[in-house]
């Protein structure tokens, strides 16, 4: 279970890193982007909010569960 948990860190972390986000402010409503290219996953909203939660998001959840495998396993081996 270990391993699963830092592969979806890693995976998360270096998806989150990689997301682009982009705008078409000349359209009527705007649309602002994010894509994933590694996973193939992308989508727009309305508000440039979104796409920045969901790249910040994945990074930060990533991180956190690299984090996290890393204290729990020094802490069972110490």
């Amino acid at each position: 279970m270990k391993w699963v948990i830092l592969i979806a860190g890693v995976f998360l972390f270096f998806n989150g890193m990689f997301t682009r986000t982009y705008s078409f402010d000349n359209e009527s409503p705007a649309r602002h982007c994010y894509q994933m290219d590694y996973i193939g996953l992308y989508g727009c909203f309305g508000s440039p909010m979104m796409p920045a939660l969901i790249a910040w998001g994945a990074t930060l959840i990533g991180a956190g569960l690299i984090a996290w495998s890393v204290f729990r396993g020094r802490h069972k081996s110490a």
